[in-house]
Order: structure tokens, then sequence, then C-alpha cells
């Protein structure tokens, strides 16, 4: 994986968790897995080894376009990016 494919899915995810953001609670995270990168929204009450979290709500903002309705957060989706290291 490499930096433009994790903010893809790390994108995609978020679109996921607008999409049917009344079925999670209101602290739900985005567990990121630090050996295969693999991600997934998951319950704040999770802390599994070799995983990192995100509150789900850090990574989207109000729509400029669509008041009232969320987008992702390409800034702090780059910033979260920003945290791992790639290699190609």
């Amino acid at each position: 994986m490499d930096t433009k494919d994790f903010i893809k899915r790390l994108t995609d995810i978020v679109k996921e968790y607008i999409a049917e953001e009344e079925a999670y609670s209101d602290n739900v995270q985005l567990q990121i897995n630090t050996v295969n990168y693999d991600m997934e929204i998951a319950d704040p009450e999770n802390d599994l080894p070799n995983c990192d979290y995100w509150p789900m709500m850090d990574l989207v903002r109000m729509s400029a376009a669509n008041p009232g309705k969320w987008e992702p957060d390409t800034d702090a989706i780059t910033e979260v990016a920003a945290e791992y290291v790639f290699t190609e």
C-alpha cells in the first residue's frame, strides 16, 4: 500500500460512515491495523493490539456546497495518512 491508496481507502471508509451515520454511536472510531493497514469502523470499546484508533467525527466536516450534510475532511484524512510510513 502507498499513501495514495491509503488516503483513497480511508476516504471510502469515511463516506461509508457518512452514508450510515445513524447506525453508529456518537463516539465511533476508525480502526487502523498498523501491521497490514486494514481499516474498519469500530466500537470505541475495542482496544486491539497493533491497532490505532481515530474518532470518525474528526474525519468529517460540514459541506459548504450542501449545508447540513457531512463530507470527508480531506485535510484531516491527509493528516492521518501522514502518521504512517509506507514502503513502496
